[in-house]
């Protein structure tokens, strides 16, 4: 993947409708802020958006924006199958979100990992809960493919996107028939 362009200072904003609905973004100098997806049309998304980042440029810096906006269109068909090299903004990460977020990024298209496996990795199997706290936070998805984390059981349990599980079992189907 061609490293994605990013503004110099500031924020810009953009939105692209997706299979999954219209999704919204941020992007800073350092990589991608935020990302939410699942919203019906794109006013609604602009305003999600424009909520948490009151001075962005919407839609600013188009040049930008356009290679942004296909980027996701191409994840969001089953065209591209790694996010993982996406620059993300973590300056508001902790510690142990970044170490979770890290690790989530290394599960494999189309593969899923239990709370509790990931929370192994990190070297403590009680921590799983923290691991979905977490998760719940995750500013980016699906760079951060908090989608493909799942209970124990196998049970999708909940998903805090817009859409909730019935999302989050649309993009585990979107992997497997593209993998």
């Amino acid at each position: 993947m061609k490293k994605m362009p990013l503004p110099g200072t500031g924020t810009v904003t953009g939105t692209v409708e997706t299979q999954f609905g219209w999704l919204c973004f941020t992007l800073s100098s350092k990589g991608l802020k935020e990302c939410r997806f699942m919203f019906p049309d794109k006013d609604e998304a602009e305003r999600s958006i424009n909520a948490q980042n009151t001075g962005s440029e919407v839609n600013g810096r188009l040049e930008i924006i356009e290679k942004w906006e296909t980027l996701f269109k191409n994840f969001f068909s089953g065209k591209l199958k790694s996010l993982s090299t996406i620059p993300l903004d973590s300056t508001s990460w902790t510690d142990f979100q970044k170490k979770v977020y890290e690790t989530v990024k290394s599960i494999p298209y189309g593969k899923t990992a239990s709370y509790g496996t990931i929370a192994s990795y990190l070297g403590n199997e009680k921590a799983s809960r923290a691991v979905g706290n977490a998760l719940k936070k995750n500013p980016v998805p699906p760079v951060v493919p908090c989608h493909r984390v799942i209970a124990s059981d196998k049970d999708l349990c909940g998903f805090s996107a817009v859409g909730g599980v019935d999302l989050k079992l649309k993009m585990l189907e979107l992997e497997r028939n593209n993998s």
